[in-house]
């Protein structure tokens, strides 16, 4: 079953879905089945997970969220609709309301591209206090500016995007954007999904696809340090996390093995987290039919994390998953709906 239905946060309208059973009357275990809260990437909507949530559904609630400006959210003309701290405080808001409806059980949150960047930022604000994530899982989704430089060169080429919205629309910024290298792996896609891609992006708008660029693209995000921290604190917290990339997207790759290569929460009182250069996977521990690189990082020791005030260490994860490139959720359905169920079996 699949029902559509909104709420509001801070006089801004914002649609859902969700696809399941009725919520009412969930039992207190409700998190043996914990529910799903998938998030889309840029000028994509919920509907971009409608094959995904259908393969979850059996098992579980799935719920998909519009950020503002897409989908069938509102598109406000205020402008701080769209910047950081009003899609965080939307999103923590939402991810609330999940919880709720399932009898106190936070959901499992994945982030695709853009939505995997706004559910870190989201966890970066909402700490120290507690947090409605039961598991993280972020898909191709950039960690901060790791540099002044770097933030500098997100919001010129952000700020780029927005005037070539506005200035040539839609469907010519669309014709540009599909052919970055970044999408290139989606031209061997059918044609039909494709034309689908094609549709849901040609539904936006471009006052609202700039005002996103401007107000959360990567030049809003957090430093990479203080995004690292969190995912350190998460674990910490006993909130398992997972990144998976595709085996033919370069640079979220190398962000996949960087991060399996951390050392895990709790091994070390300074920094929080080390990033270690290089692109050399760590070692696979499980195997999954269609999955490269599933990799764990080390786990703090027995003592340590026993000792651990703020919950049961849970280290973070990696999964590459092989023939896939920036969207692996449109490219390996199968593939990453396995991914999920591991994960969050594990």
């Amino acid at each position: 079953m699949k029902a559509s239905d909104t709420f509001s946060h801070v006089g801004v309208r914002y649609r859902f879905v969700c696809w399941g059973a009725a919520a009412a009357g969930r039992a207190a275990d409700a998190c043996a089945s914990r529910p799903f809260v998938l998030l889309h990437g840029f000028a994509q909507s919920a509907r971009s997970w409608d094959d995904i949530a259908a393969r979850l559904a059996s098992r579980r609630l799935v719920y998909a969220f519009d950020f503002v400006g897409h989908g069938k959210s509102e598109r406000p003309c205020d402008p701080a609709a769209y910047g950081m701290d009003a899609a965080c405080g939307a999103l923590l808001a939402f991810l609330q309301h999940v919880q709720g409806e399932n009898a106190g059980c936070a959901p499992c949150v994945v982030g695709y591209s853009m939505g995997g960047r706004m559910a870190l930022a989201a966890a970066a604000r909402a700490l120290p206090s507690g947090l409605p994530f039961g598991a993280l899982v972020l898909e191709s989704a950039g960690l901060g500016p790791a540099s002044p430089a770097e933030r500098e060169e997100a919001a010129r080429r952000n700020g780029e995007n927005a005037r070539r919205l506005r200035e040539d629309g839609v469907a010519a910024f669309m014709d540009a954007w599909e052919r970055l290298p970044l999408f290139a792996t989606q031209r061997d896609l059918p044609s039909g999904v494709r034309a689908c891609v094609r549709e849901q992006r040609l539904a936006n708008d471009a006052e609202a696809l700039a005002r996103t660029f401007e107000g959360t693209g990567a030049h809003r995000m957090p430093d990479r340090a203080e995004v690292l921290a969190t995912l350190q604190e998460l674990q910490a917290r006993g909130i398992p996390v997972c990144y998976v990339a595709g085996e033919r997207d370069a640079k979220y790759r190398a962000l996949a093995e960087q991060l399996a290569a951390q050392p895990a929460a709790g091994t070390q009182a300074a920094p929080p987290v080390r990033v270690v250069a290089g692109t050399q996977a760590a070692p696979a521990t499980r195997a999954t039919p269609g999955v490269q690189g599933a990799v764990d990082t080390r786990s703090a020791p027995p003592a340590q994390a026993a000792s651990a005030s703020r919950g049961a260490f849970r280290p973070l994860t990696a999964r590459v998953v092989s023939q896939a490139g920036h969207n692996v959720h449109l490219e390996r359905p199968a593939a990453f709906v396995r991914v999920l169920e591991e994960f969050s079996h594990a």
